[in-house]
């Protein structure tokens, strides 16, 4: 009974040395894969601000690289587009290029629309102005037209314009009755 005994503690002991394994691996893995940031992510708080700051370009949605989120499909997250853009992006600020050299060279490889906010010179300066402007105006026409009209506007009597004395003679005339009514 005592072999018995000495049997089913070291099934026991190796259980347990096999659970503590497992379980130390399944920690390992899932630390790896809650705390460490994925591979397309931004690298740093710059990363990030100018990854806001460009469009997507993969042409399937409107959003900045950095936010970039296709659901459903065959996958979900970023598309390679972004992580291209990402990526790119993030070896600049490694390099330490200035933001404004950045997003000029994504204006250089996909153009102006590639810019989320377009730059205000030019005629870019009419997007941020006539939402303003545009309003104001017609504020200000309506205005006048409705002044206008108001001014415009008299009464006429009741009796009806004035008939000149040759025509009222001349009607007297012709139907034969001499008074005035």
């Amino acid at each position: 009974m005592i072999r018995r005994h000495v049997s089913n503690d070291r099934r026991s002991r190796a259980r347990v040395k096999v659970l503590l394994v497992g379980l130390a691996v399944l920690s390992f893995l899932l630390q790896n894969a809650l705390l460490s940031s994925p591979s397309y992510a931004q690298q740093t708080e710059r990363g990030r601000e100018l990854g806001k700051r460009v469009k997507c370009m993969c042409g399937g949605c409107n959003d900045s690289a950095t936010a970039c989120n296709h659901t459903g499909g065959s996958f979900s997250g970023p598309c390679d587009t972004a992580k291209g853009m990402q990526a790119e992006i993030n070896e600049r600020v490694t390099r330490n290029e200035s933001d404004d050299l950045t997003l000029q060279a994504f204006v250089q490889e996909y153009g102006p629309t590639v810019l989320i906010v377009p730059p205000a010179k030019g005629f870019n300066i009419a997007a941020w102005v006539a939402p303003i402007v545009v309003p104001l105006l017609a504020i200000i026409l309506v205005w006048v037209v409705v002044r206008r009209w108001r001014h415009k506007a008299t009464l006429a009597t009741a009796s009806g314009p004035e008939i000149p004395a040759q025509f009222l003679a001349r009607a007297r005339h012709e139907t034969g009755k001499d008074y005035d009514e």
